[in-house]
């Protein structure tokens, strides 16, 4: 599955420390906007390719259909590649919503694609991330009950 999204640099808010913001939007590239490939998409994040440098710790928006705007940070980069974790798992609805958006899947019998393969790790290690914090979470709850 991948997607294309862009980039857009939003303005400060009154509200917000810091000075220029960006939103991660889904859909053909906009105006001024950098562009991005979103080659994973899950409930707690996303693996994007991107030639817009950013750093480990840096927050962007994005806006995801079901969901609308979404906190995510850089969890880590090599390259181009950055992964991202929102700051709260999205629903399944919303995941469907935005995995509908994405371009179709390649044939069952198409040559193996190493890429493809990291893709599907990295959702299950979302996954299984994901399934872990919500178990300790329970556990840290209970022990100090």
């Amino acid at each position: 599955m991948s997607m294309t999204a862009y980039f857009e640099e939003r303005p400060p808010a009154q509200d917000r420390r810091r000075s220029v913001r960006r939103a991660l939007k889904l859909g053909v590239l906009a105006g001024d906007g950098e562009p991005v490939t979103i080659l994973d998409l899950s409930l707690t994040g996303a693996l994007l390719e991107t030639s817009v440098p950013m750093l480990v710790g840096a927050s962007f928006e994005v806006e995801l259909p079901q969901a609308g705007t979404v906190e995510a940070t850089v969890i880590w980069n090599s390259g181009e590649y950055y992964g991202c974790q929102f700051e709260l798992p999205i629903s399944p609805a919303a995941l469907s919503a935005a995995q509908l958006q994405a371009e179709a899947a390649p044939p069952a019998d198409a040559p193996h694609d190493p890429l493809s393969e990291l893709k599907q790790l990295n959702s299950e290690v979302e996954r299984l991330a994901w399934k872990m914090d919500n178990a300790v979470r329970k556990l840290t709850k209970k022990g100090q009950s």
